[in-house]
């Protein structure tokens, strides 16, 4: 069977006594509910977000129509190894 380059979304959450810490990858979303107000704990990485669309250009990529390279509705993802292939950038780029 060969290799898979799909990719997929994800969001964590650490809770301790005194933090709530999250991370997500992609577009899922955790949210808080506190006293019957929301709170979001996570942002979308979308490709037109200023932060994530300068990374993008940076790596030497492009965004079409919303997507990355005219492909990836997402920015970050786990997976989609085929668009991290460049050994000359750290992870986080």
């Amino acid at each position: 069977m060969g290799k898979s380059f799909a990719g997929c979304t994800a969001t964590v959450a650490l809770i301790t006594r005194n933090e709530i810490i999250c991370a997500n990858a992609g577009d899922s979303r955790t949210v808080m509910s506190r006293n019957g107000r929301v709170k979001e704990m996570s942002e979308d990485h979308k490709p037109d977000n200023p932060g994530e669309l300068s990374r993008i250009k940076r790596s030497g990529g492009f965004v079409e129509e919303g997507r990355v390279n005219g492909m990836l509705a997402l920015s970050r993802a786990l997976g989609d190894f085929e668009y991290k292939s460049n050994s000359q950038l750290q992870p986080k780029d």
